[in-house]
């Protein structure tokens, strides 16, 4: 179909149109319309001919205002598409989606494009005027904000350690440090058995790390909320509890439900600060950081001593990237409540995330004398030790913690730090530990594949465990194609196992996803080192550095030992 006119091409501000080409009979109307009310378009009309379709794509995104994304069943299945949205969150390109018809969105897109501010082509009578509107920059309708970088768990056994653990507690694990609010209508009116069952819910909540503290406190809010309907607290911690289940499982069943018991909480009990925490927290967990803060806020009005509404804004304000405001509110958490060992875990992460790692072990040994059976903190305090190249000591945490409870991130940050100290045998004996408590992870299986490949003699175990990590990785793939670590994963994969076209054609779709990322440059770097590419591979590794990755991460990967030799690698030094 013929474009209706040139894509503009100025220095003034534009929007760039992401639209499947099955539709546009369709798009093509609404952008004369837009065209013809003064709004500057760019659409693929503006793709030179001989030019690269890549960089011209790059290029038009990163300039633009905003990303006008018409959604369909066609534009949800094109990797055109895809790419795009996920490249303009990517560099914080406000997005505003036009639904052009019903659909089920896929799982990270639902987290980040909330229906409550899209725009429905077919159903709004003023559709046109609400659009100009939403792309001026007038009354917010449609306006999506980029959403924060997820927590992504890695694969290199001399990283993995680290950023495996401390990114899942420090952005879900929090304990939940509640209290009562004394006077509250739901606490006064609830019949005395919902109230026991909430109070032996807040205990157990509390400690969800010990046995199965976190799936009995959800039956024991489920059975509270049952007994008093209208027992707004007994929702919010409910919806606390299946949040945090969501981030040990991954299953979305737990998200949705805590998705709409919240809306229950909020329906009977919105002037109730920890409703408004759980609601807060819900909306950090699906990358809504906006309505996020607006709902901690909101706590922090109604009582600005609430430690557990310090806590949570903290957490917020790291994610959004504002250390400074996120240090201020930690502190102000622990001043509150400086017995509870979940203020002094939280902040311990953030000052690892810092890289003040001594003042977060300082923390972290806080948080053993406070709960001596609390194994969560000996796995973080183990990574920071790790990190600061302390094995054996690391190693003994792990021990420790798995002492307390066996868990598959113990043993798999375990299984790194021995492969760290060249105790190979030991670290495989590790991971097959975690793989016992969790099969399913490619991570694990890419990491024992990599010290089978380190082993004189073990060749066929590691290609066998590196087929095991590729296929489960393929699987993953499927459910989040535009996820950058899970093509980076697979493209290192295939490099040892000598599929070179596969790990290139991987390594490309991971640096056009996160083309600026430091881990991402790093491991494009080490395919290209594996597959023989020296001169690439010294050309990403000095991508990495500049891009802010640690050469010491270089340094303790063996598959860098022979290109950290290289002379242009010298003039690279941080």
């Amino acid at each position: 179909m013929k474009r209706p006119f040139p894509a503009y091409r100025g220095s003034d501000p534009f929007v760039f149109v992401c639209y499947a080409h099955s539709d546009a009979e369709t798009v093509y109307s609404d952008l004369v319309e837009l065209d013809g009310r003064g709004i500057k378009i760019w659409y693929d009309e503006g793709i030179p001919a001989g030019s690269s379709w890549r960089a011209e794509i790059a290029a038009a995104i990163k300039g633009a205002g905003k990303l006008l994304y018409f959604i369909s069943e066609a534009s949800l299945h094109s990797t055109h598409c895809l790419r795009e949205v996920d490249y303009a969150l990517s560099h914080d390109i406000e997005i505003i989606p036009v639904y052009l018809e019903e659909v089920d969105l896929p799982g990270e897109l639902e987290l980040v494009l909330n229906r409550v501010h899209g725009l429905f082509r077919e159903k709004d009578s003023m559709y046109m005027d609400h659009l100009v509107d939403a792309l001026q920059g007038g009354s917010g309708f449609a306006a999506i904000r980029p959403r924060g970088k997820k927590n992504t768990f890695r694969t290199w056994p001399y990283a993995a350690a680290v950023l495996l653990v401390v990114a899942l507690f420090v952005a879900w694990y929090e304990w939940n440090g509640s209290r009562t609010t004394p006077g509250t209508p739901s606490a006064s009116t609830s019949t005395p058995s919902s109230y026991d069952s909430y109070l032996e819910g807040l205990e157990r909540l509390e400690r969800w790390d010990k046995d199965d503290n976190l799936e009995r406190a959800v039956e024991l809010f489920r059975e509270a909320a049952r007994l008093d309907p209208g027992f707004a607290l007994a929702y919010a911690r409910l919806a606390e509890g299946l949040r945090m289940r969501y981030a040990l499982s991954g299953e979305e069943d737990f998200l949705e439900e805590a998705a709409s018991v919240i809306n229950e909480a909020v329906r009977l009990g919105p002037d109730l600060g920890p409703v408004q925490v759980a609601l807060g927290r819900l909306h950090a967990t699906r990358g809504n950081f906006d309505l996020a803060t607006a709902a901690l806020e909101r706590a922090l009005d109604i009582d600005p001593n609430d430690a557990v509404a310090n806590q949570a804004i903290a957490g917020v304000y790291k994610r959004l990237g504002r250390p400074d405001d996120a240090e201020s509110y930690y502190r102000r958490a622990v001043a509150l409540d400086p017995d509870n060992p979940t203020s002094h875990d939280a902040y311990a992460n953030f000052l690892f995330d810092q890289g003040r790692l001594q003042d977060a072990i300082g923390e972290w040994q806080l948080v053993i004398r406070l709960a001596p059976d609390h194994y969560a903190a000996r796995v973080n305090m183990g990574s920071v030790l790790a990190d600061m190249g302390r094995l054996p000591e690391a190693i003994t945490m792990y021990q420790q913690a798995n002492e307390i409870r066996p868990s598959y991130m113990a043993w798999s940050n375990m299984g790194t730090a021995y492969s760290r100290a060249e105790r190979y045998q030991e670290a495989i004996d590790a991971y097959r530990a975690a793989l016992k408590l969790n099969d399913s992870d490619w991570l694990a299986w890419g990491n024992l594949a990599y010290v089978y490949s380190w082993m004189g003699g073990k060749e066929q175990e590691a290609r066998e465990t590196f087929e095991k990590a590729i296929e489960l990785a393929e699987a993953a793939k499927l459910n989040d194609p535009r996820d950058p670590y899970i093509h980076s994963d697979l493209g290192l994969y295939y490099a040892k196992t000598g599929s070179a076209d596969l790990a290139l054609q991987h390594q490309e779709t991971a640096l056009v996803l996160a083309p600026e990322s430091g881990e991402i440059l790093a491991a494009a770097s080490e395919g290209r080192e594996i597959l023989g590419q020296r001169d690439k591979a010294v050309e990403l590794a000095r991508k990495s550095l500049a891009a802010g990755y640690k050469r010491q991460n270089l340094q303790r990967n063996p598959e860098f030992a022979s290109l950290l030799q290289d002379p242009r690698m010298e003039s690279s030094r941080d």
